[in-house]
């Protein structure tokens, strides 16, 4: 994780990616973890006690803990979107597989934004209307906000510079109609906006 475990490239999301495998990838040893339907059937297992039960959730939700003006402990992140049970969890328990699969997501997705961020796109799904859906994406992002509620609040004020890329990004995080695939870039490029803005923030508050 994030100033944790090591990262991955992320090549999942709208528009895609697939970055150059690293030089030792073949003696990689891949851990256990839970597959994609595996996760998502466990987060909807949950029930209302997760803040996400998607794997576009689950996405947005890694978004705003990994580009937020604040560093989130992963113990605290991991343990408000799996339980605090999984943080005891048993190695090879499901528990443990859940957190492994969540942070192999988190990971990918950070390098994403680290080294790709001209490839780096949301994972949002195709809605049944046409374009995109960003309902469950969205959701999973405020989600995440809730865990350091003070410092996103600047989002909101008109005064402070990242509230022009918050408000270029309403389609994303507060509309509820289908996105147009052509306009995901823009979008994408403002998420890394923030991560970039809040990048000082974020690491003094780490210390």
């Amino acid at each position: 994780m994030e100033g944790g475990t090591g990262r991955r490239a992320y090549g999942r999301g709208t528009g895609g990616m697939m970055a150059k495998p690293a030089a030792n990838a073949a003696t990689t040893v891949p851990k256990p973890m839970l597959d994609a339907a595996e996760l998502e059937a466990y987060l909807r297992a949950r029930g209302r006690a997760a803040p996400v039960s998607r794997l576009d959730g689950l996405d947005g939700y890694l978004t705003a803990v990994l580009i937020g003006p604040k560093f989130i402990d992963p113990q605290v992140w991991l343990g408000h979107l799996l339980g605090e049970r999984a943080l005891l969890a048993a190695q090879e328990s499901r528990e443990h597989l859940a957190i492994q699969a969540v942070a192999h997501h988190h990971n990918r997705l950070s390098e994403a934004m680290a080294q790709f961020p001209y490839l780096y796109r949301p994972q949002l799904p195709a809605h049944h209307a046409g374009g995109l859906d960003p309902i469950f994406w969205s959701f999973g992002f405020l989600m995440a906000t809730r865990l350091a509620p003070r410092a996103w609040k600047s989002m909101t004020n008109p005064d402070k510079p990242e509230h022009a890329t918050f408000q270029a990004l309403h389609p994303l995080l507060i509309g509820t109609t289908p996105i147009i695939e052509a306009d995901v870039p823009a979008m994408a490029k403002g998420i890394i906006d923030l991560r970039e803005h809040f990048k000082v923030r974020r690491n003094r508050s780490m210390r």
